[in-house]
């Protein structure tokens, strides 16, 4: 769809289900797409109507050189794609990257976000460093930025975003890494270096009433468990499970037991059917 000048990729899952409940929108993390819930959505797509976006600049949506690419003016895509399909309440649920942007559509609009799930939450972090900034402007950054990455070692990237190391497979790496080919995509990142702000400080943690599930993994070696701890004390209505021997990667290697945590986390305050 084009949403707010951009063109904005996006699946719709669960819609023989029961149309009865908030949909679930699925917001991805830092150098991924939609296709990191794909192991999560056949476990909620029955009960719940389903959106997965690729952010702009992400995935399969579209790498704009005119969108600000800011976590501010995320949290306000996420709600201008509420308003455009004509969601009244929506259920938010982040990984990473993800998890800082439905917080920010939280922090944006309550009305309309009834309940924020956060998967490894991205948190408390600044601005990109200056002097990085700064290099971004460097003729052709961008493909030095391709560069860099095409030399990382992807098995080891892999290994230390997962515990679990029986579910990497190359369908896994494929499906992670594809987006990464296009010399558009390093342009959106340069852009994402400079504009993107500092995460929401507690000051504006505090006045978001919405209630929050931050599910971590205590071998997360990307976004400790430490960050689930902080967003406790300084989210008014949160809490925090932390899953044992799981990584960064959470709707990868437990997703089963991920779907169960939100389906009682959202269904906790429903009436009785």
């Amino acid at each position: 769809m084009r949403l707010n000048g951009v063109n904005l990729y996006f699946e719709r899952h669960g819609e023989h289900g029961r149309t009865d409940r908030p949909p679930l929108v699925l917001i991805h993390g830092y150098l991924s797409s939609c296709f990191s819930f794909r192991r999560l959505i056949p476990h909620l797509r029955n009960d719940y109507p389903i959106f997965a976006l690729d952010l702009p600049g992400f995935g399969r949506s579209e790498k704009s050189p005119a969108f600000h690419y800011s976590l501010e003016n995320y949290g306000k895509l996420v709600l201008d794609f509420l308003r455009a399909h004509d969601i009244k309440e929506a259920v938010l649920i982040g990984h990473s990257m993800g998890g800082q942007i439905a917080l920010q559509a939280a922090y944006q609009d309550a009305t309309r976000v009834l309940k924020v799930v956060g998967l490894a939450a991205a948190g408390y972090m600044g601005r990109v460093r200056r002097s990085l900034v700064m290099l971004s402007y460097t003729p052709f950054f961008h493909r030095l930025l391709k560069l860099y990455f095409a030399k990382k070692d992807v098995m080891a990237e892999f290994l230390s975003v997962t515990h679990d190391r029986s579910i990497i497979t190359q369908e896994m790496m494929d499906g992670y890494l594809e987006p990464l080919k296009e010399t558009a995509f390093y342009r959106s990142l340069v852009r994402l270096m400079r504009h993107r702000e500092g995460d929401l400080p507690p000051a504006a943690l505090h006045r978001i009433q919405t209630p929050v599930l931050l599910i971590w993994g205590d071998k997360d070696r990307i976004v400790p468990p430490d960050i689930g701890l902080r967003f406790v004390r300084d989210l008014p209505n949160a809490e925090l499970i932390v899953f044992e021997n799981v990584g960064h990667l959470i709707p990868e290697e437990r997703p089963e037991e991920t779907a169960a945590r939100i389906r009682a986390f959202l269904e906790s305050n429903e009436p009785a059917r």
